[in-house]
């Protein structure tokens, strides 16, 4: 939620959160961002027997020149590793 005041009282700029259910969340904002860290303390994911410790990768980003046929302004597409397994 946002827009709380000290006294725990909303404001007018109040607005509810949103809930994430799912199997998996990921939380995407950088080794050691301050939402994981929220998260880590509050399941106490660092003590043992808790979840496997954080892993870190190099993200690579590549610049193509493309032909201007195969060129669609504004369009962004996201992958996750390659090849994908099939099952």
């Amino acid at each position: 939620d946002v827009g709380i005041a000290k006294d725990g009282d909303p404001k007018e700029t109040f607005e509810r959160g949103v809930e994430l259910l799912g199997r998996q969340t990921l939380f995407a904002e950088g080794a050691r961002g301050s939402c994981s860290e929220s998260i880590i303390s509050k399941f106490k994911l660092r003590e043992k027997g808790g979840a496997a410790m954080q892993h870190y990768g190099l993200g690579i980003k590549e610049v193509w020149e493309v032909p201007e046929k195969n060129f669609k302004a504004g369009f962004v597409q996201h992958t996750l590793g390659f090849p994908l397994q099939s099952s």
